[in-house]
């Protein structure tokens, strides 16, 4: 039986917070276009979402001067009539990846580690790890891995659904499709997420979305004595003022959490999918697992757009955010990205599907802006929950699109969140 629709009701187009500098400066002539063309970018977003099935979303944009919009579709869920918007909290999932780009790279600037510093002298436990082969065997890695690996997904780390090899090595939970826990032998390193950590190639020869981001987590819970969840608190989501962001929150900001939908692969139909997550997190992934609000993470992303200065607070120096739009691939090697299996685009745009982009240490860039007015060289990433941005720096603005739904690269969301981006740059040109 389909469960009761979720209230649709159009888009609320929340108040434009703009900060103008006196002088006009490309920023700022930039947010002026953007403000007046709020109503008609409201309207056409409307008739979009008037065909589409989602049970909630938030669009939006900020500028690096301050300029933000938020448009707000939906309510929690189908049993739940309250609307979402800027301060709604989502699961990020591997928006998180960013952030934990963010605290690396403050510890290179503290020299407590090198980009390209084996890491095995700080974290032994790295040898443990060996290279499993297509045949299903296993053998010792060729080289070391740096930070730079683990960050620009080139050290082998790979996820149980981008590698079939990872995926013969594990057993599945035939109820949710994710792999069962594995038992961790005596003496040996747990580096959590439930299974083992597994490598596929030797480190700066190819790329590969995985766990090596969750890795550099573990890094730097070593290099700097805190957990993920204390450390990023203090030196980010506090400096920022990113009050609603955390691994961990308070109990009566986990009742504003946009519970996850499930969109059917055969109907189509949705239902609300129990929460699978723990009432507090004990270990922290810092591929994923953050909680935030499309007002912090937009936060987040201007204080990028500023070279890593906010409101007076500095939390990383223009060059180490210099290094995030710039591409840190070794020759010959491009981002690859099979398209979801299963999911029928129907002629929309999709996330996946991709096999000539770059990646910095924190997202991937852009490269030919075959299908949307997307700038070259812009980055942009995405969780697995249907949360999307982009962020371009040389235009000063990112746009982002927040969501609870799966499977990943939901085609509706994916083509709504393209579509606003798309006005966006229209808007943005005089």
């Amino acid at each position: 039986m389909r469960p009761k629709s979720t209230r649709f009701s159009p888009f609320r187009l929340i108040p434009l917070l703009a900060l103008f500098a006196s002088c006009h400066t490309a920023s700022s002539y930039t947010s002026e276009l953007l403000e007046k063309s709020a109503l008609e970018r409201t309207a056409k977003i409307n008739a979009v979402i008037a065909e589409a099935d989602i049970p909630n979303i938030i669009l939006g944009y900020v500028t690096r001067d301050g300029a933000t919009e938020f448009l707000a579709h939906g309510s929690l869920s189908s049993e739940d009539p309250t609307p979402v918007d800027e301060d709604t909290l989502y699961m990020i999932a591997s928006m998180t990846k960013a952030v934990t780009a963010t605290a690396a790279l403050q510890l290179v600037e503290a020299g407590d580690v090198a980009l390209d510093d084996p890491l095995e002298e700080v974290f032994p436990e790295l040898r443990e790890v060996k290279i499993l082969e297509d045949d299903g065997t296993s053998r010792t890695p060729n080289g070391a891995i740096t930070l730079r690996h683990l960050l620009s997904h080139t050290s082998g780390f790979a996820y149980f659904f981008t590698s079939p090899a990872i995926a013969k090595s594990l057993q599945f939970d035939p109820s949710n499709g994710f792999p069962l826990a594995e038992e961790i032998p005596e003496g040996q390193y747990d580096w959590g997420f439930g299974v083992q950590p597994r490598r596929i190639f030797d480190a700066g020869e190819d790329w590969v979305y995985g766990r090596g981001v969750g890795v550099a987590g573990r890094v730097i819970e070593r290099l700097s004595g805190e957990d993920l969840d204390t450390y990023t608190k203090a030196n980010i989501f506090a400096p920022l003022g990113m009050s609603r962001t955390g691994y961990n929150v308070s109990p009566e900001l986990m009742t504003q959490l946009a519970p996850l939908h499930l969109r059917s692969p055969l109907t189509g139909e949705l239902s609300i999918l129990p929460s699978m997550r723990p009432a507090r997190l004990e270990r922290f992934y810092g591929g994923g697992d953050l909680l935030s609000t499309p007002r912090d993470y937009a936060t987040f992303l201007r204080c990028m757009l500023n070279g890593g200065t906010l409101e007076g607070e500095q939390i990383l120096s223009p060059e180490s955010v210099e290094l995030f739009f710039s591409n840190q691939l070794p020759a010959g090697v491009m981002v690859q990205m099979d398209p979801m299996e299963g999911v029928e685009a129907g002629g929309r745009r999709t996330f996946q599907g991709d096999y000539d982009d770059k990646f910095s240490l924190a997202w991937a860039l852009e490269v030919g802006s075959e299908d949307g007015l997307r700038s070259e060289g812009a980055g942009y990433w995405s969780g697995i929950y249907n949360t999307y941005y982009t962020i371009d720096k040389e235009r000063g603005f990112a746009v982002f699109a927040f969501s609870q739904l799966m499977p990943f690269d939901d085609p509706e969301v994916y083509e709504l969140f393209r579509t606003y981006e798309d006005l966006v740059y229209r808007n943005t040109e005089d």
